[in-house]
């Protein structure tokens, strides 16, 4: 069966493919019934029926392209023993670690502590439709090690950026260990079915610019290698968020199949200036779908669609859909996406 979003990583189509990141999250209402049959949100992600419920929540409301599997980039830091926990109102929290005194975990089995993803994607590619592409995904080594080494989320990440200047030899130990480890996830889930794979650097606009290259680029690049040599051969897309300039470099060293862009990227520079020979996802603002009556909304899908008509290109937000979006304004992009000629 054709799948348009896959043919759009490889070559121009005639219809622009569609799916939202965090397509699956607090906006759809059914999520808290589901989140509720488990004790915490870990239990929530190692549950195979619940993350398989959760993936395809969206699909009940929404014509889309792709299911993304409902997990979350901090399950390594999990299975590496850092005590991860998600508290209400807070966000993550992990047992923080200590440059040059926190031993770094490199025996811990990801095929084995991931099983639940594992079992959960051979569950969705039976189910979904067939022209539905299955998304895998994990973090990139620098955000994890950002929340790893925080202990949390933060505005500014300062112990992570402080690591790199005191304690390079030890960071770059844990970087190289959590390369091992995203290769592994991404492998697992390209073996139970995955279409294709994401790698989400949320935090990458923290990577001081001398170090951008080492700690954004190269373990990106690191982690394809790793899953060609094992002949992974699903397209990957890569998320470094709000990379700036960055993102020229990125698009031609990560060997990212398609890059996706956040909604500070201005459409027409990125034509100028990234690899023109991969594929661009993006970038429609996610706060454009919060309003109940934004009358820019259609200017700002057409003007995306036009400037991409002849680029390889999936159509997506430039961040998570947001708890606050409404439904009925992503059912409005979703015609419009549709429609558009």
């Amino acid at each position: 069966m054709n799948k348009l979003l896959l043919n759009s990583i490889k070559d121009i189509q005639k219809k622009t493919p569609l799916w939202f990141l965090r397509q699956s999250g607090r906006h759809v209402p059914e999520y808290f019934e589901i989140r509720a049959k488990a004790k915490n949100f870990i239990e929530f992600c190692l549950n195979k029926n619940l993350v398989v419920e959760s993936t395809k929540l969206p699909l009940k409301y929404y014509d889309l392209d792709a299911a993304i599997i409902f997990s979350d980039i901090l399950m390594i830091p999990w299975a590496m023993n850092r005590g991860v926990k998600f508290v209400k109102g807070e966000g993550p929290i992990l047992n923080p670690m200590v440059p040059d005194v926190t031993k770094i975990e490199k025996k811990i089995d990801i095929f084995q502590l991931l099983r639940p993803i594992n079992d959960a994607m051979y569950i969705l590619k039976k189910d979904l439709p067939s022209h539905i592409s299955l998304i895998g995904f994990a973090g990139a080594p620098w955000t994890l090690s950002c929340y790893m080494i925080e202990g949390k989320g933060s505005k500014d990440f300062i112990k992570t950026r402080t690591a790199l200047w005191e304690a390079k030899k030890w960071f770059k130990e844990l970087i190289d260990t959590l390369i091992v480890y995203v290769a592994q996830k991404l492998e697992l889930q390209a073996r139970a079915g995955a279409d294709v794979l994401m790698i989400f650097d949320s935090w990458s606009h923290m990577i001081p610019y001398p170090y951008f290259q080492e700690f954004g680029i190269k373990p990106v690049a690191k982690i394809i290698e790793l899953l060609r040599s094992k002949n992974i051969q699903q397209p990957i897309i890569g998320f470094p968020f709000k990379a700036g300039t960055s993102l020229v470099q990125y698009s031609y060293e990560s060997n990212v199949d398609c890059i996706a862009l956040d909604w500070t990227v201005d459409l027409d520079w990125a034509l100028k200036n990234l690899n023109s020979s991969i594929a661009f996802q993006g970038n429609l603002d996610p706060s454009s779908l919060i309003s109940e009556n934004n009358s820019y909304l259609e200017e700002s899908v057409k003007s995306i669609l036009q400037k991409m008509k002849n680029r390889k290109f999936i159509f997506n937000v430039g961040h998570g859909l947001t708890p606050e979006c409404k439904i009925k304004n992503v059912k409005n992009v979703i015609n419009m996406v549709r429609n558009y000629n």
